[in-house]
C-alpha cells in the first residue's frame, strides 16, 4: 500500500528477472545440476569414484593378468616386464603437473577437461587390448597397450589430485585424502579378486568388456558435473570461466621449474626422495617372483592367490591407509615411515626363515597356507602404512609455492621404486629365494638410516612459504 492508502505497483527493472535466474543458475541450482565446488558430498563421492577408476586397471594387471600368465607357464621375467610397463608411466607423471597448470580450457573448469581426456584415453586403450587376437602370442603388443593406458591413468591421477587441492576446504582435506586413497584399494579389489572371477566365468574378453563398462559409467561423473557454477559443461555449451585470478593457469613453466630446482636444492628434500626411491624395490621385485612360487612350487590355484592378494589383502591395505593417516597426525609421519619399513624388513626376513632349509617346520613353513596368507596380508598392511607415512612427510617437506609439482615428483619416485623392482624380477628369480628374502629384508631395514637426516620443516624455515 502507498502512503495515501492506494495500491503501490512494484516495478521491476528491465532484465531483473533474467538476472535473478542467471544468479540462481550460477549457484548450481537443479536447473543445471550439481557442481563440485558447492556440493561437499558430491565432491567427495566424485573424487573417491575417480580413484576407484585408477585402481581397477592396476588390480587387473598386477593380480588378475599376472596370475593368468603364471597359470599358463610364463616366468617371472615376462610377468615382471608387463607389470613394469604398467608402472613406468607413473614414474614420469610429475611432467603432467606443469602441463595441467599451464594449459587447459578454463571455461570448462581448471582440471575437468584433463580428467575427461584421461578417461577417454583409458577406455580406448582397454578397447585396443580387447581386440588383440591372442595376448599370450602378442605379449609385447599387450605391454605397449598397458604402457599407453597408464599414461592416461597417471594423467587422471595428477588431475584428480590437483582438483582436490583446488576445491577441498582445509578442514576436510585429511579425511577426504584418506578416503580417496582407500578408494583406490577398492578399485584394486575389483580389478584383482572380482575380475579374476569374471576371467574364470567369461574369459579374458569378458574382463576387458567389464572394465570398459565400469570406466564408462565412472566417466559420467566428470562429464555431467561442473567444477564451478556458470562454467561450460562441454565446449559448445553456454558458460564462461569462473576462475579467480589466483586460480588462473600459469603464464610460465620456466618460473615453476626454477622454483622446483630451488626446493630440491635442500638436503632434506633430496634425502626424502632417496627413501622413496628405495622403499618399494623389494615389493616390486618379489611380487612377480612369488606369484610363480605360489602356483608352481606350492601348488596353489590361481584363485587361491587372487582371492587373498586381491581380496583380503586389499582390505588390509585399506586398513593400513586409513589407520596410517590418523597415526601420522598423532605420532608424526617419520615414525610411521619407520614402522612401515621395519615391518616390511621383518616380513621378508621371516619369509626366508620359513624355508625348510632354515627354520621352516609345521605351521611356520612355506608349506603352511595359513603362514603364507599371513605374510601376504601383513605385507599389504605395512606397504600401505609406509605409503601413507611418506605421503604425509612429503606434504610437509614440499615448498608450498610449488607443492603440487614437487609432491607429484615424489609420487613419481615411489612409482620408479616399484618399476625398478619389477624390472629386476627376472634376474632375482635366478637366485636362491631364501637369500633374496634375507637380502631384501636387510635392505628394507637399512633405509632407516636415512630418516634421521630429514628435517621435515627445513624447506619452510629456509625458503619461507614462497608467497611473500
Amino acid at each position: 500500500m502507498s502512503e495515501d492508502g492506494g495500491t503501490r505497483i512494484r516495478r521491476h527493472r528491465p532484465g531483473a528477472r533474467r538476472g535473478l535466474r542467471h544468479r540462481r543458475l550460477n549457484r548450481g541450482s537443479p536447473a543445471i545440476g550439481f557442481n563440485l565446488s558447492e556440493r561437499p558430498l558430491v565432491r567427495l563421492f566424485t573424487l573417491c569414484v575417480l580413484y576407484v577408476a585408477q585402481g581397477i586397471p592396476y588390480g587387473f594387471v598386477t593380480v588378475t593378468l599376472a596370475a593368468y600368465l603364471a597359470e599358463r607357464g610364463f616366468d617371472a621375467g615376462a610377468i615382471g616386464s608387463l607389470a613394469a610397463a604398467g608402472t613406468l608411466p607413473w614414474t614420469f607423471k610429475w611432467v603432467w603437473g606443469p602441463v595441467i597448470d599451464r594449459f587447459g580450457i578454463p571455461s570448462m573448469g581448471r582440471r575437468r577437461p584433463w580428467i575427461l581426456l584421461a578417461q577417454t584415453g583409458m577406455i580406448l586403450s582397454i578397447l585396443a587390448m580387447a581386440v588383440i587376437p591372442s595376448i599370450t602370442d602378442h605379449l609385447a603388443l599387450l605391454g605397449w597397450m598397458i604402457f599407453v593406458h597408464n599414461i592416461f591413468n597417471s594423467l587422471q591421477d595428477v588431475s584428480v589430485d590437483a582438483l582436490a587441492v583446488d576445491l577441498l576446504r582445509e578442514e576436510e582435506r585429511g579425511r577426504v585424502s584418506g578416503l580417496m586413497y582407500g578408494s583406490k584399494f577398492l578399485g584394486t579389489l575389483i580389478g584383482g579378486a572380482v575380475l579374476s572371477r569374471v576371467l574364470t566365468a567369461s574369459g579374458l574378453n569378458g574382463v576387458f568388456v567389464w572394465q570398459i563398462v565400469m570406466l564408462a559409467c565412472i566417466m559420467l561423473l566428470p562429464l555431467l558435473l561442473r567444477e564451478r557454477p556458470g562454467e561450460r559443461l562441454l565446449p559448445w555449451t553456454a558458460g564462461s570461466t569462473q576462475l579467480k585470478p589466483s586460480e588462473s593457469l600459469s603464464d610460465s613453466v620456466g618460473v615453476l621449474f626454477r622454483r622446483l630446482a630451488r626446493a630440491f636444492s635442500l638436503s632434506s628434500a633430496v634425502i626424502a626422495g632417496l627413501i622413496g626411491l628405495g622403499m618399494f624395490i623389494a615389493n616390486g621385485s618379489l611380487g612377480p617372483v612369488l606369484q610363480v612360487f605360489y602356483q608352481e612350487d606350492l601348488g596353489w590355484a590361481r584363485t587361491d592367490y587372487t582371492d587373498i592378494s586381491g581380496g583380503w589383502g586389499v582390505f588390509m591395505g585399506l586398513a593400513g591407509a586409513m589407520g596410517g593417516g590418523f597415526l601420522a597426525d598423532r605420532f608424526g609421519a617419520k615414525r610411521i615411515v619407520a614402522a612401515g619399513t621395519i615391518g616390511l624388513g621383518i616380513c621378508y626376513l621371516t619369509f626366508s626363515a620359513m624355508s625348510p632349509e632354515v627354520l621352516g617346520t609345521g605351521w611356520f613353513a612355506w608349506s603352511s597356507k595359513g603362514a603364507m596368507t599371513m605374510f601376504i596380508l601383513a605385507e599389504g598392511l605395512l606397504l600401505s602404512l609406509a605409503t601413507v607415512g611418506l605421503f604425509s612427510m612429503y606434504m610437509t617437506v614440499s615448498w608450498p609455492i610449488v607443492a603440487g609439482t614437487q609432491f607429484t615428483a615424489y609420487m613419481a619416485l615411489l612409482n620408479l621404486s616399484t618399476t625398478i623392482g619389477q624390472s629386476l624380477a627376472g634376474h632375482v628369480g635366478d637366485f636362491d629365494l631364501v637369500q633374496v628374502g634375507f637380502a631384501f629384508g636387510a635392505f628394507q631395514i637399512l633405509l632407516l638410516l636415512l630418516l634421521p637426516l630429514i628435517d621435515v620443516h627445513q624447506t619452510r624455515r629456509v625458503l619461507g612459504d614462497g608467497r611473500t
